[in-house]
This record gives C-alpha cells, structure tokens and sequence, in this order.
C-alpha cells in the first residue's frame, strides 16, 4: 500500500497527462503515523501470553483484576454500569416470567474464550442462552415420575423433528448487580474492591496422591447466589393456569442444576425434594481452616467433598491393583474428566448454621457449618457404586476431613495454639439408622479398614492380589501405610508436630528450616475421630513416602507414638 505522499504525486502526475494541469509543489506533507500503546489494548483482545493477560493461568493476578473490571465497566457505587431491573413477573405482554433465588454458584461456559466465562449480551451483561433451559426442560421426558400426559407436554413443547415447538426458551438472566461487587479488607492490606464471580478451581489429586505434579490455581467465572430471571413465550396463546404448570415442570427439572459443574453443587437451587434420589445422605458438622478464592477471600466451598471423595478413591483403589489405566478409568467414570461423571453431589447447609470468622494472631480465616451431604451416582443406577462411595464416604469420614487442611486436627480444639488455625474437625451422624457408624476402638477400625479393602478389591474384580501402585505416595496398601490408634480424653500426639525435630521435617511438617509456608504435601495425617463418651479415637496414619522427605525422622517419629501406647491398628509393622 502506498503512503499518502506517493498518493499525491501519482495524483499530480494524473493531472498533468490529461488535463495539462501542472500543480506545484507546496510544502510536503508529513505521514502521521499513530502508533497506540500495547497498555490501551483491552484485556479481552491480548494474546494470552505472560506479559500480555493472563487470565486463567497466570500468577499476576492484576490481569484478571483488569479484565474483570473492564468488563464490569463500574458506575460510581462500583457495580457494573449496565444491570437488569426486576421486571414483572408472571404473563406480561406475551412473555412469561418467574425468578429463581440460588444458594450457592451458577457455572455457565460459553466455550469461547480463554477464561471460562458466562455468555456475555447487550452491554455486557452475561446470561444462559435459551437452549441450555429447554435441554434441561426436555430431559424430563427421561424421568420416571412424570406423567405419560406431562410427557406428551413437554413433547408438544419442545416440538420434534417434524412439528415445530410450542414454546420459546427465551433466555435467564440475572438481577441487579450480576458481578456481586462486595467491599472488603484483606489481611495486612488497605480496603478495596472485589466481584464476587471471580471464581477458582485448584485441582491437586496428582500432587496429593500419585506424587509430582505442580497445584494449579485455575480461575472462572460463575454467578455468586444470583437471582434469575427466566423468559419464555409461546408461539400461540396460553393460559395463566398453563404458564403456571410449565413453570412447574421447568422448576422441577432446575432441581438436578442448570449450567456446568453441578455434580460439584454448582447450579443447584434447591435442597432435594425427594429424598429418595439421593440414596446416601450423611448429617455432618464442620469447623476448620476457611477455602480461599484467588483473590484470598475465604469461602465456604461445597465442592471440596467432591475433591475430597474424588482423591480417597484414587488412593484406595491404587491400593487394590496395580494397574493405573483401570483405577483412573474407574475414578473418571464416577468424577468426570472430559465427560461429566456419574457421581451427583448435593450439600444443604442449614439455615443460619454457616459462620465465618477469624483465628490467632495471624487471623487465619475459619468457618463454622452444619448440613446434609446428599449423594447418587445417576448413570445406570449402579448399586455397586452406591455401595462402595458409602463406603469411601465413611473412610473420608473416620480418617480425616474434608477440604482445606484436612490431614491435620483442629488446632484450636485440641492445642493451645494461638498463631493460627491448622486443620479441621468434622462431627455427625448417619442419616440411616440401619446403617450406623460404629467405630468406637481400634478393633473395630481395623475391622473396617480390613473390610475396605476387600471392598475395594471386589470393586476392581480382584482376588486377592497384593500389587498395588507403589510409586504412588499415597496408594492405601498394608505396605504402603500404617495407620495406629488409641481412645483418649484428648490429643497425646498433637503436640509431637510442633516438636522442632519433627517440625522441619518435610515429611511430617511439610516445610523445612526456614520456611514460611509448607512445600511438600505431607505422609502423615491425624484425626480425632468423636466417639461414644465423649472420647476420640486419636488415629495417626504415616504413609512410607520419600526417604529424603523423612530426613531419616520416620523411625522415630513412630516411636513416639508407640511409646504412648498407640497400637499399630492397620498395615504391616515393617
């Protein structure tokens, strides 16, 4: 292409040839080149490179906080410019509308984008397209207690190949402030600013369990208890009374989760209306060390039992073959990997029973909760796999926790430790009473870990195979663990992690000398499992792990504990 000067000297040279016009040279024009600095690009329009944005993967956390606020585009209360006002609801004008309150997030990826993000409509404000409501709304006709009548319904509905649908799944969108703007002080730092649906997944299973691997911080975006509005019209005229029933049927199928991510409790709106979908439900209570957005704000996150379950299988059936390719087969088919798995999670916190708080002089975030954790596996109905998450389940249950620090007891119950809080402490009870719970000393916990394992063996097809995966930090195998145990009033080994010998030892600590923070995963957990009597069962498991992490400590750390009278209750002695 040429430049503007060359332009007007082909010009002058035109006019001249064919018109004998002979133009004089003036002063010569200067080419403006403009050139705009890579700092005024948007965010949405850079290569996702470091340097450039990066949103999803990155540690520099000011690209996220620039893409959202660009995209957010804050008025002067710092919510996004641009929101929706509630409208009238029911039959208006054509167009039928009704609103869902939900407790928890909304995921909805549009699939385009290097973050994953809701759709995104006029003026920026995101939605979920009609078509993912009325995918929903049709998988009624799968269900087996709706009605031959409602089924030809919902067929009329959605129309078929050879008939044109009834409806028109218009669209939900959420009211009012869809970023969720909330003001808060972070620890050590001045006020400021944070949207709520800056979202996080921390995937760790490689790391914790097989060894190696690097934990992830992956950031998205999801709807924090938003409020929707759902739009439907009709091609001909409905009555109210039938809107209404339509309504019905679509809050009906709302309750298995719109969006993406609902087997971790994403898009669920409601606790389950019948109890027999969920033909596992467990009564839990909670306190411990607070989960953590990106952005350090702490949250409640109901995922962490999907987390957690998904990491105990692949620990337990790592110990029952040693063939990798058929337990993350087996783990995938019930967790998911690129296909959603057949494993549905649902947690109903109690109303009023989730408060959050701080702990020590280094105000660590805590959290305090109760509620009821619902599981199904959907596909195929499979009560085998009902029979063995029951089992993994109570396993999660006896020997640990859930979610964050949960190798670890907790600190502020069981020590006077007053830095910050470690670990947690989960209590409850068996939602059916023909099948309680009954591990009360270290014979019946042996009873039970024998009988897992077996279970685990008969669940992979195995007759007594003693291969296991043993280059698997975790792998639950008699030669790979060791797991002792003793009724007590109160801790006898707590005080052992705090001793300076076994403190910087990274097996056991986590961290060596000088250390701010843990940097290896540790080969011990502990727990204080609540029994009959007000007493624990102290139970301390010591996987073998990397002789370099023991810093040749292993030997005397469980010499210690034996020598305060805690019995080897499971694995081998050598």
């Amino acid at each position: 292409m040429g430049t503007l000067q060359q332009g007007l000297q082909s010009l002058k040279q035109d006019l001249k040839n064919e018109l004998n016009i002979e133009v004089k040279d003036t002063q010569p024009v200067e080419e403006s080149i403009i050139m705009p600095s890579p700092e005024q690009v948007p965010m949405m329009y850079r290569a996702q490179v470091s340097g450039r944005c990066s949103l999803q993967y990155g540690k520099n956390q000011k690209d996220l906080d620039r893409w959202t606020e660009e995209w957010v585009y804050p008025n002067k209360k710092d919510e996004p410019s641009y929101q929706f006002k509630k409208p009238q609801l029911a039959l208006d004008d054509g167009v039928y509308r009704f609103e869902i309150e939900f407790p928890w997030r909304v995921f909805s990826n549009c699939g385009q984008d290097s973050i994953f993000r809701p759709v995104i409509g006029k003026d920026g404000i995101p939605f979920i397209p009609g078509s993912g409501i009325k995918g929903l709304f049709r998988r009624l006709l799968e269900w087996a207690d709706i009605s031959d009548d409602d089924k030809r319904t919902i067929q009329n509905y959605c129309g078929t190949a050879d008939k044109p649908a009834t409806l028109r799944f218009l669209r939900a969108y959420p009211l009012g402030d869809w970023a969720q703007t909330k003001r808060v002080t972070p620890r050590n730092k001045n006020e400021e600013i944070r949207y709520q649906m800056v979202d996080i997944c921390h995937p760790q299973q490689k790391k914790q369990v097989e060894g190696g691997g690097r934990p992830q911080a992956i950031a998205l975006i999801s709807f924090y208890k938003p409020t929707f509005v759902f739009e439907l019209s009709s091609i001909k005229p409905l009555g109210l009374t039938e809107w209404q029933h339509i309504e019905q049927l679509l809050r009906k199928a709302l309750n298995q989760g719109i969006g993406g991510k609902t087997s971790n409790g994403y898009g669920l709106y409601n606790a389950p209306q019948d109890k027999n979908l969920y033909p596992l439900a467990f009564h839990l209570f909670a306190k411990g060390v607070s989960p953590l957005l990106r952005n350090d704000e702490p949250e409640f996150r109901p995922n962490l039992f999907k987390a957690t379950l998904r990491g105990h299988v692949s620990r337990l059936l790592g110990g029952a073959t040693n063939n990798v390719d058929t337990v993350k087969i087996k783990v995938n088919q019930l967790f998911g990997d690129n296909s959603p798995g057949s494993l549905q999670l649902y947690w109903e916190t109690l109303p009023e029973f989730l408060t959050m708080g701080t702990y020590g002089r280094e105000n660590t975030p805590i959290y305090e909760n109760q509620g009821i954790l619902y599981l199904d596996v959907k596909k195929n109905n499979n009560n085998q796999d009902i029979a063995f998450l029951q089992k993994v389940m109570e396993f999660a249950f006896i020997m640990g926790g859930f979610g964050k620090s949960w190798r670890r007891v907790y600190h502020p119950d069981f020590m006077n430790y007053n830095t910050r809080a470690i670990g947690c402490h989960w209590w409850g009870s068996w939602q059916k009473p023909d099948q309680p719970l009954n591990i009360n000393n270290p014979q019946q916990l042996t009873q039970f870990l024998n009988g897992l394992f077996n279970t685990c063996q008969q669940y992979l097809n195995i007759n007594n195979n003693q291969q296991y995966i043993n280059n698997w930090r975790e792998s639950w195998h008699p030669q790979n663990v060791k797991v002792f145990s003793k009724v007590v009033a109160k801790s006898e080994l707590i005080t052992l992690f705090h001793e300076d010998k076994f403190k910087y030892t990274p097996a056991i600590g986590g961290k060596n000398r000088g250390d701010k923070r843990p940097k290896y995963v540790s080969c011990v957990w502990h727990r204080m499992l609540p029994i009959e009597n007000n007493q624990y069962l102290e139970i301390m498991t010591v996987f073998r792990g990397d002789n370099q992490l023991w810093n040749g400590q292993k030997a005397n750390f469980e010499k210690e504990i034996t020598e305060r009278n805690f019995g080897l209750t499971w694995g081998n002695k050598n």
